[in-house]
């Protein structure tokens, strides 16, 4: 009887996994957490407490754009990693790191390119945007710095070539001490421009597979 309930409750956690993936990947839900909930809801699990983890759906959702998607979807993951390096030597001061899902090689249609800058002025990033003319908008990207803690950082939403990037400014204390991923509970994974010329070159010599630096480890 027991195993028959781990099989069921497994199986109950995978067919939310996808059905968050389906949700994410066509834009009706903005993160993993409101997917798994409005997923579970619509499978009639209201209840159920044992939601699949972020790395389930995460894992998921590739599947899930490679099926649907085909060539369409590592011909995308290439061009945004491309779009996201073109940005970060305009911002090189602000030694940008890429993060995030075009970075792992999970972004779906929707997803913004997202860069942590650092430096221990935001308004340096002000001025530096304005005196290249790049139009932006600000908000704030809340992150985990600990388990017990959050915090808000400035983030420019910038649109370039038809993408949008989210601009996310952080101390030069979390230069070595990234904040911690929703994916994983891990620091972020990040690439500098170096390790994404690498991941796009490994990339190509794969036959354009969109693996990424895997979420499962640690950040860098």
């Amino acid at each position: 009887m027991r195993s028959s309930h781990r099989n069921t409750t497994h199986n109950q956690r995978s067919e939310i996994a996808h059905a968050a993936a389906r949700l994410v990947a066509e834009g009706e839900a903005e993160d993993f957490a409101g997917a798994k909930r409005k997923a579970a809801a619509s499978l009639g699990f209201e209840n159920f407490r044992n939601l699949p983890e972020n790395l389930e759906v995460h894992k998921a959702l590739i599947r899930y754009l490679q099926l649907f998607e085909g060539d369409k979807f590592p011909e995308r993951i290439e061009t945004m990693r491309r779009e996201a390096r073109s940005a970060m030597v305009v911002l090189a001061q602000f030694r940008p790191r890429l993060v995030g899902p075009v970075l792992y090689g999970s972004a779906c249609e929707y997803s913004p390119i997202t860069l942590h800058l650092y430096t221990d002025e935001p308004e340096c990033v002000t001025r530096f945007l304005y005196e290249m003319k790049i139009n932006y908008r600000l908000t704030h990207t809340v992150l985990k710095i600990s388990r017990e803690r959050r915090e808000d950082f400035p983030t420019f939403l910038v649109v370039n070539n038809g993408y949008e990037f989210n601009l996310v400014v952080l101390s030069e204390t979390y230069h070595a001490h990234p904040p911690i991923s929703s994916l994983n509970g891990r620091p972020f994974q990040r690439a500098d421009i170096d390790a994404l010329d690498k991941l796009i070159s490994d990339t190509a010599a794969a036959g354009g597979r969109t693996d990424g630096l895997s979420p499962e480890f640690g950040g860098s």
